[in-house]
């Protein structure tokens, strides 16, 4: 069976893309599988149309890219809650967010990446994460995965949790980051 080693770990948001940017980007990557980790899969207004859930995958289907969602890589609305706590404190829009804060990092490694924890049912396999991916779109069994991309909706990937995900997977499980 082939192995993943070495995969290429990509991330991508939607904001300040355009439809033909974003899939144009995701194809000059050769991604092979798009791991979507927001915990609502949709998009208000018609600017991002593309980016909802059904017209998402349709696209990446048309463009031989696997879709697979896995909202357990979502912050959950305490956490999230934490963020926009800190960007009123801040006076920072969601959109002009250039970093995390302290708060919602700790408390999004402890809670979803599972960090200290000693319990093995309680840690955070990536391995299996991405194993449970590659399932749930279908990816064939035989074909090795060596570029995938996380997907939010912030631009900026140090002002969004996918960035958070794609250290702890390429931690993990080898590899390199790359933020498109």
């Amino acid at each position: 069976m082939p192995t993943d080693d070495q995969s290429t770990i990509f991330t991508i948001g939607v904001y300040g893309s355009t439809e033909e940017s974003f899939f144009c980007s995701l194809v000059e990557n050769e991604i092979q599988l798009f791991i979507d980790i927001r915990a609502r899969r949709g998009m208000r207004g018609a600017r991002y149309s593309y980016a909802n859930s059904a017209a998402l995958q349709t696209m990446l289907k048309e463009r031989g890219i696997f879709y697979a969602h896995l909202k357990e890589l979502a912050p959950t609305n305490e956490i999230r809650a934490l963020q926009w706590r800190a960007d009123k404190e801040e006076k920072t829009r969601k959109r002009d967010r250039t970093a995390l804060s302290e708060e919602y990092v700790k408390a999004f490694k402890k809670e979803i990446l599972k960090y200290g924890k000693r319990r093995a049912d309680r840690i955070l396999d990536p391995r299996a994460l991405l194993e449970q991916a590659k399932k749930l779109a279908g990816y064939p069994i035989d074909k090795p995965l060596q570029r995938y991309a996380l997907f939010c909706v912030e631009s900026n990937a140090s002002a969004c949790h996918r960035s958070l995900v794609a250290e702890r997977f390429k931690t993990k499980l080898g590899g390199q980051v790359s933020h498109l």
